[in-house]
Protein backbone atom coordinates (compact mmCIF):
# COMPACT_ATOMS: atom_id res chain seq x y z
CA UNK A 1 0.00 0.00 0.00
CA UNK A 2 1.20 3.48 -0.72
CA UNK A 3 1.51 6.13 1.89
CA UNK A 4 -1.27 8.76 1.50
CA UNK A 5 1.09 11.52 2.63
CA UNK A 6 3.45 10.91 -0.30
CA UNK A 7 0.73 11.26 -2.93
CA UNK A 8 0.72 14.73 -4.46
CA UNK A 9 -2.70 16.07 -5.35
CA UNK A 10 -3.39 16.72 -8.97
CA UNK A 11 -3.02 20.38 -9.69
CA UNK A 12 -6.13 21.90 -11.13
CA UNK A 13 -5.82 24.53 -13.83
CA UNK A 14 -7.41 27.87 -13.00
CA UNK A 15 -10.72 28.64 -14.62
CA UNK A 16 -10.71 31.08 -17.51
CA UNK A 17 -13.48 33.03 -15.84
CA UNK A 18 -11.08 34.04 -13.04
CA UNK A 19 -9.24 36.26 -15.53
CA UNK A 20 -12.15 38.70 -15.67
CA UNK A 21 -13.40 41.38 -13.34
CA UNK A 22 -16.52 40.76 -11.27
CA UNK A 23 -18.74 42.80 -13.61
CA UNK A 24 -17.63 40.79 -16.62
CA UNK A 25 -18.15 37.54 -14.72
CA UNK A 26 -21.76 38.56 -14.10
CA UNK A 27 -22.26 39.35 -17.79
CA UNK A 28 -20.79 36.02 -18.87
CA UNK A 29 -22.98 34.11 -16.43
CA UNK A 30 -26.04 36.03 -17.63
CA UNK A 31 -25.22 35.05 -21.22
CA UNK A 32 -24.87 31.42 -20.15
CA UNK A 33 -28.23 31.47 -18.37
CA UNK A 34 -29.84 32.92 -21.47
CA UNK A 35 -28.26 30.90 -24.25
CA UNK A 36 -27.64 27.62 -22.45
CA UNK A 37 -30.73 27.81 -20.28
CA UNK A 38 -33.63 29.66 -21.83
CA UNK A 39 -32.95 28.75 -25.44
CA UNK A 40 -32.44 25.10 -24.54
CA UNK A 41 -35.63 24.96 -22.45
CA UNK A 42 -37.60 26.54 -25.28
CA UNK A 43 -36.17 24.06 -27.78
CA UNK A 44 -36.93 21.10 -25.50
CA UNK A 45 -40.49 22.36 -25.04
CA UNK A 46 -41.02 22.64 -28.80
CA UNK A 47 -39.53 19.21 -29.43
CA UNK A 48 -41.67 17.63 -26.69
CA UNK A 49 -44.78 19.27 -28.13
CA UNK A 50 -43.90 18.04 -31.62
CA UNK A 51 -43.47 14.49 -30.29
CA UNK A 52 -46.84 14.75 -28.59
CA UNK A 53 -48.50 15.85 -31.81
CA UNK A 54 -46.77 13.19 -33.90
CA UNK A 55 -47.52 10.35 -31.46
CA UNK A 56 -51.05 11.16 -30.34
CA UNK A 57 -52.71 12.44 -33.47
CA UNK A 58 -53.33 10.96 -36.89
CA UNK A 59 -51.16 11.24 -39.99
CA UNK A 60 -52.85 14.49 -41.00
CA UNK A 61 -51.05 16.25 -38.14
CA UNK A 62 -47.59 15.06 -39.18
CA UNK A 63 -46.70 18.33 -40.99
CA UNK A 64 -47.58 20.30 -37.85
CA UNK A 65 -45.32 18.10 -35.72
CA UNK A 66 -42.57 18.41 -38.31
CA UNK A 67 -42.84 22.22 -38.29
CA UNK A 68 -42.48 22.26 -34.50
CA UNK A 69 -39.52 19.87 -34.73
CA UNK A 70 -37.74 22.14 -37.20
CA UNK A 71 -38.51 25.19 -35.07
CA UNK A 72 -37.16 23.50 -31.92
CA UNK A 73 -33.96 22.45 -33.69
CA UNK A 74 -33.37 25.96 -35.04
CA UNK A 75 -33.85 27.53 -31.59
CA UNK A 76 -31.51 24.97 -30.04
CA UNK A 77 -28.73 25.49 -32.58
CA UNK A 78 -28.96 29.28 -32.29
CA UNK A 79 -28.59 28.92 -28.51
CA UNK A 80 -25.59 26.60 -28.91
CA UNK A 81 -23.96 28.95 -31.40
CA UNK A 82 -24.47 31.99 -29.18
CA UNK A 83 -23.27 30.22 -26.03
CA UNK A 84 -20.07 29.15 -27.80
CA UNK A 85 -19.31 32.72 -28.89
CA UNK A 86 -19.91 34.60 -25.64
CA UNK A 87 -16.25 34.78 -24.57
CA UNK A 88 -15.26 36.49 -27.82
CA UNK A 89 -16.52 39.74 -26.32
CA UNK A 90 -14.53 39.34 -23.11
CA UNK A 91 -11.11 38.24 -24.30
CA UNK A 92 -8.39 39.84 -22.16
CA UNK A 93 -5.65 38.93 -24.64
CA UNK A 94 -7.26 41.13 -27.27
CA UNK A 95 -8.27 43.70 -24.64
CA UNK A 96 -11.88 43.58 -25.73
CA UNK A 97 -14.29 44.55 -22.99
CA UNK A 98 -17.47 45.50 -24.76
CA UNK A 99 -21.07 44.54 -24.29
CA UNK A 100 -22.83 43.38 -27.41
CA UNK A 101 -26.56 42.88 -27.28
CA UNK A 102 -28.31 39.97 -28.94
CA UNK A 103 -30.58 42.25 -30.99
CA UNK A 104 -29.76 40.60 -34.31
CA UNK A 105 -30.51 37.16 -32.93
CA UNK A 106 -33.72 38.36 -31.31
CA UNK A 107 -34.78 39.71 -34.69
CA UNK A 108 -33.77 36.43 -36.35
CA UNK A 109 -35.76 34.39 -33.82
CA UNK A 110 -38.76 36.72 -34.26
CA UNK A 111 -38.72 36.17 -38.02
CA UNK A 112 -38.28 32.41 -37.60
CA UNK A 113 -41.08 32.25 -35.02
CA UNK A 114 -43.48 34.29 -37.14
CA UNK A 115 -42.80 32.19 -40.22
CA UNK A 116 -43.27 29.00 -38.19
CA UNK A 117 -46.58 30.16 -36.74
CA UNK A 118 -47.82 31.39 -40.11
CA UNK A 119 -46.95 28.02 -41.65
CA UNK A 120 -48.75 26.28 -38.78
CA UNK A 121 -51.82 28.45 -39.35
CA UNK A 122 -51.77 27.62 -43.07
CA UNK A 123 -51.41 23.89 -42.28
CA UNK A 124 -54.33 24.00 -39.85
CA UNK A 125 -56.55 25.92 -42.26
CA UNK A 126 -55.80 23.41 -45.05
CA UNK A 127 -57.10 20.52 -42.91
Amino acid sequence: MSDPQNITPRQRLPSRINLFSNNLKLDIRAHQRTYEGAYTRTAIGCLAFSLLIIKLFSKEFLPIGTAYTIYGCIVYFIGVYKSNHVDVYYNPEKDIEMYKTGGNYVLLLTIISLSCYISLLVLILKM
